[in-house]
């Protein structure tokens, strides 16, 4: 089983789709097993700088080596530097590199012939209809394809001996706006042509419109041509006279020069699918197949009705996302919705620090570099698929992992990766599995948009629910020693106290009280008196159990509330807490002990408080201070202790 990476940038919607369908004809008519890995990005589609980076991003995801082939679709890629890198980084990956539309020096190409095309529109436009005077509408300055219909526009002029105006060119990007902007442009210079050479149908379609709106007709008064056969320029009145090819025979023809690399057998570096000039009203030519109005209606009324479908669906996800509470349940309902619409396995892996913000009571503070805004985290968490098992499953991405349990059966597959981010902050990315259906009618970017956003809402609700469980924590634990503090009596110790006298269980009581402390305020001053406290406060850290209630009850007063402990369990724990004291004594070299007295009762009897017992363990320590001193004044009369 081979596999391949596709790099490719969806800000242009429909292409994704126009990709598969030609890797899903080639795989048919091969009988193939190639996996199809599609990294995805729906980058320069905001104008959000910080967003298109985050989207980007998926580009550095694969490490490409681990690829038998890697296709490239960067045509419409407007950052240069980025692209440069992809470019860099898929020669590096000593592996065949094909890249689509785009020719690239030392790669190989799969494609159309843009000049050739052009200049064949521009050969009928002046021998056929007698244009002496021709402007050009492109795309996007310094794209391939824009460049190649610029330089045949220019060329064919030469041919005819037209001279060469630049004030008739204007180039911007290939939507509707190019060409409203441009008829505008070439009105106020009073440069308005015979014929308007536009570099797609998008531009043709604006140039038409911005004609119409200002009186003019087409083609009474200039000719239009656009490129692409888009579904627009059939159904458009006038038609508009355009170039036709197919990007999913790009694809096939890709994929048939990989296997020919592989098999050694290629005789060229690149592939050319077919264009056809067809010819229509907005040239002033007859459209040879005219377009069906009922069949164009019907298509666009299933389209509106697909669309509203879509929304509510929308809607209805969106409402069922914002209800979750981890990051797991929001992967879960997306797959559940995916599968209604014909999508196969999901994948969610994350930053597993930002994931782990689920776990919020043994989170630490979170912190500030948490994301990463180029590149990935050596190791994800997947989060989806879930286990059942306590420990999160992590994958290795320097180990080149990218899915977590890949389906290793002879049948082919198309994974589509998807970055998941807040802007330039890196979250993690998504994996689709035969997702057709949503490129083909458009509904990823919007299915991914709504998932972002609840994923973006649920870590705002955990962090809040963090920052208050730590204000709450704050409030009940004592700064010094790390022990509860008083105020834990009625939030912590009370309720515990209850649920077992209720169940009739034993509580343990502990009271215990720092010896000499003001002896050591006194002459060694604050500084050590609280060492001594924070001292005392870690032994019983160390010996009281987990479920206790441990609280630092007075200046040099702690009091322990420990369920379900008899008395045997209190007298040990006592003598424990008097033994690590006298090592800690020992092994302190302070020029004054670390020790306390130590007093406890077992409540078993719900007639009595809280408060009594601890007033009777209390009784009970002040007991034993003085049995402790009194010890010590027969032992060292002259003792200031």
């Amino acid at each position: 089983m081979k596999k391949i990476a596709l790099i490719t940038n969806g800000q242009a919607r429909y292409l994704t789709h126009e990709w598969l369908h030609g890797y899903r004809r080639y795989i048919s008519d091969h009988n193939s097993d190639i996996d199809l890995y599609i990294f995805h990005c729906f980058g320069n589609f905001s104008q959000d700088q910080s967003y298109n980076v985050g989207e980007y991003n998926i580009f550095r995801l694969p490490r490409l080596s681990d690829f038998d082939g890697i296709l490239l679709d960067l045509a419409l890629i407007p950052d240069h530097e980025l692209k440069e890198e992809v470019i860099i980084r898929a020669r590096r990956a000593s592996v065949p590199v094909i890249s689509f539309l785009d020719k690239v020096p030392d790669l190989y190409f799969s494609g159309i012939d843009n000049y050739h095309a052009i200049c064949t529109l521009m050969e009928h436009l002046i021998t056929e209809h007698g244009c002496t005077k021709l402007n050009y509408v492109g795309g996007i300055i310094g794209n391939y394809e824009n460049q190649q219909r610029f330089l045949a526009y220019r060329d064919t002029l030469s041919k005819h001996g037209i001279p060469f105006d630049p004030n008739r060119i204007y180039e911007h990007n290939y939507e509707v706006e190019t060409g409203l902007r441009a008829f505008a442009a070439f009105q106020d210079k009073e440069l308005l042509p015979d014929a308007f050479v536009c570099a797609n149908d998008n531009i043709a379609a604006g140039v038409c419109l911005a004609a119409q709106e200002a009186g003019f007709s087409v083609p009474d008064n200039f000719l239009v041509t656009g490129f692409d056969n888009a579904t627009r320029a059939i159904n458009f009145y006038p038609p508009i006279t355009t170039v036709e090819f197919s990007k999913a025979h790009i694809m096939y023809n890709a994929l048939g020069l990989l296997a020919d690399v592989w098999n050694g057998t290629a005789k060229s570096s690149q592939v050319f699918s077919p264009t056809r000039c067809i010819y229509r009203e907005s040239s002033g030519c007859t459209s040879l197949f005219p377009a069906d109005p009922g069949k164009y209606v019907s298509s666009q009324i299933m389209a509106e009705v697909r669309q509203g479908n879509m929304l509510n669906w929308m809607m209805e996800l969106d409402r069922f996302l914002l209800d979750c509470n981890s990051f797991t349940e929001l992967a879960d309902h997306l797959h559940t919705w995916l599968t209604r619409h014909e999508c196969g396995s999901l994948y969610l892996l994350m930053n597993p620090d930002i994931f782990m913000l689920e776990n919020v009571d043994s989170l630490p503070e979170v912190p500030d570099d948490i994301y990463k805004s180029i590149g990935y985290p050596d190791r994800m968490a997947v989060v989806y698929p879930h286990t059942s098992a306590d420990k999160s499953v992590q994958i290795d991405l320097s180990k080149g992992e990218l899915l977590p349990d890949a389906d290793n059966s002879e049948t082919a597959h198309i994974y589509l990766f998807a970055a998941v981010h807040f802007r330039e902050r890196e979250i993690g990315y998504l994996i689709l599995e035969n997702c057709d259906y949503l490129t083909e009618h458009q509904f990823l970017f919007e299915t991914l948009r709504t998932f972002v956003t609840a994923i973006e809402a649920l870590y705002g609700k955990l962090i809040l629910r963090k920052k208050n469980r730590q204000l709450s924590q704050l409030y009940i634990h004592d700064s010094l020693t790390g022990l509860y503090n008083r105020m834990a009596y009625e939030k912590l110790a009370l309720p515990v106290f209850n649920q077992y006298m209720n169940s009739k269980k034993p509580v343990g009581i502990i009271f215990i009280d720092a010896d000499h402390l003001k002896y050591i305020n006194d002459n060694f001053g604050h500084d050590m008196g609280n060492l001594a406290i924070s001292s005392i406060a870690s032994v019983i850290r160390q010996h009281c159990p987990d479920n206790s209630v441990s609280m630092r009850y007075g200046g040099d007063e702690f009091v322990c509330v420990i369920p379900d402990y008899d008395q045997t369990q209190m007298q040990k724990l006592k003598q424990n807490l008097l033994d690590s004291l006298a090592v800690l004594s020992r092994n302190s070299r302070m020029a004054f002990p670390i020790e306390a007295s130590i007093g406890f009762v077992v409540a078993d009897d719900s007639v009595f408080s809280l408060n009594d017992y601890i007033n009777l363990a209390d009784e009970k320590m002040y007991t034993d201070k003085k049995n402790r001193k009194a010890g010590r004044e027969d032992s060292h009369p002259a003792s200031v202790l």
